[in-house]
């Protein structure tokens, strides 16, 4: 009785191999596409809905940039890839919206406060919280593009070899 053959045994194991190997099929997410389109959907809607409501065009625009900077951040995040893990990722993004982000807003703020000139707007928060919004998001681009600089990765979280 021949023996079987062991190459058939080894091509059929990793024929096997090949198919549970194969890539998760990209979500929808993934493609700049979607975040370009959702973005538009985004201005249409928020300009239909500021003119239904008798909305100035500069009231509008400051509650569509918080809006459209957010889908930009996240887009970003989701399309670009990263050498960094996601708790990392996230932690430069988060150090980069509190700390860099509320520091931009905070420091004009104080200053303009100090000096008088913001007393009249701060009675009026619509224009006071977009801007908080604004600067936090783009201190969280801020912090993305901190986490690129591989100086900066080495100077937050140590190599394993080092410790």
């Amino acid at each position: 009785m021949p023996k079987p053959s062991k190459t058939k045994a080894k091509t059929k194991t990793q024929l096997k191999a090949k198919r549970t190997a194969q890539p998760e099929t990209l979500g929808i997410t993934t493609k700049k596409s979607y975040w370009i389109m959702l973005s538009i959907v985004m201005i249409t809607v928020f300009s239909v809905v500021g003119y239904m409501m008798q909305l100035e065009i500069v009231e509008i625009a400051v509650l569509m940039i918080p809006i459209i900077l957010i889908i930009s951040l996240i887009g970003y995040v989701r399309i670009t890839p990263s050498n960094l893990s996601k708790s990392k990722r996230g932690t430069f993004l988060f150090v980069g919206a509190s700390v860099i982000g509320f520091s931009i807003w905070a420091i004009p703020a104080f200053i303009l406060m100090t000096t008088g000139i913001l007393d009249s707007m701060i009675e009026n928060l619509f224009y006071v919280i977009p801007s908080l919004f604004i600067c936090l998001i783009i201190g969280a681009f801020i912090g993305e593009f901190m986490g690129k600089n591989s100086r900066i990765q080495k100077f937050f979280f140590k190599p394993k070899d080092d410790l």
